[in-house]
């Protein structure tokens, strides 16, 4: 197969597929992985693909939404720090909110043995997860979100009121030059809007590269929530949390 046509090849499975990793690039066209991977360095040099922790996807559309998978690899260390640093917040036999972001379900990777704790998701995935580590895990009732494989909306909400929540960790996509922590589903913003009035703790899990991002929807300001966590201190201009910042190093 020819170089241009194995590059085409590349691109029509991208824009079928949304993400591969290169593994299974590499077993799709019957070629070795380095040859992908130089491959996908071509094509992001050409500007039609975006590479992530082993894998990629075509270049979205300004106004979409990442696929999980994508968006799982995108920044991997540092929400893995994030993580570990939210786990040192969690108690025991603490009634916990772990929303869809892939920030925040990153949590969820560190709780194996943790069946002291009872989780509450609006995630598909993360609730899937953690039901297969034995922990008591609540998914929220209301629309299925096909981008994000979350449910949110006024169902969801009702759902949630059953709860008495005593920690929410929660991400965005991004936070604004003003402070007003955005998304881009406008679902998931209310849920997580509703969410953060009604908690004994909000917990705001953000990697610098949010910081400057606006979209669409408010879920609330970075002064409306109790702690944040984040890798890189917020510009000096944005609110602060009603009661620390936890910085963490990457790693």
């Amino acid at each position: 197969m020819l170089k241009e046509e194995r590059l085409q090849r590349l691109l029509n499975i991208l824009e079928e597929k949304e993400f591969c990793t290169v593994e299974q690039l590499s077993a799709l066209l019957c070629v070795s992985m380095p040859t992908i991977r130089r491959d996908l360095t071509e094509l992001v040099n050409r500007d039609l693909i975006i590479r992530s922790h082993g894998g990629a996807m075509c270049i979205p559309r300004e106004d979409a939404v990442s696929p999980v998978d994508f968006r799982k690899t995108t920044h991997y260390r540092e929400k893995n720090s994030l993580a570990r640093a939210a786990l040192q917040l969690i108690h025991s036999n603490a009634v916990i909110f772990i929303d869809a972001s892939t920030t925040a379900g990153a949590i969820a990777e560190h709780l194996k043995g943790r069946q002291d704790l009872t989780i509450i998701t609006n995630s598909l995935v993360t609730a899937a997860y953690l039901k297969n580590l034995g922990i008591r895990t609540y998914c929220l009732g209301g629309e299925v979100i096909g981008s994000s494989s979350a449910v949110g909306g006024a169902l969801a909400i009702e759902t949630a009121a059953n709860f008495n929540i005593d920690i929410m960790f929660f991400s965005s996509y991004g936070v604004t030059d003003r402070g007003k922590i955005a998304d881009t589903s406008e679902e998931e913003t209310e849920l997580r809007a509703a969410l953060l009035k009604n908690v004994a703790t909000s917990v705001f899990l953000c990697d610098s590269s949010k910081f400057g991002k606006s979209a669409l929807y408010n879920i609330g300001s970075i002064a409306d929530v109790d702690i944040l966590i984040a890798d890189e201190a917020p510009p000096d201009h944005y609110p602060k949390p009603r009661r620390e910042t936890i910085l963490v190093q990457s790693r």
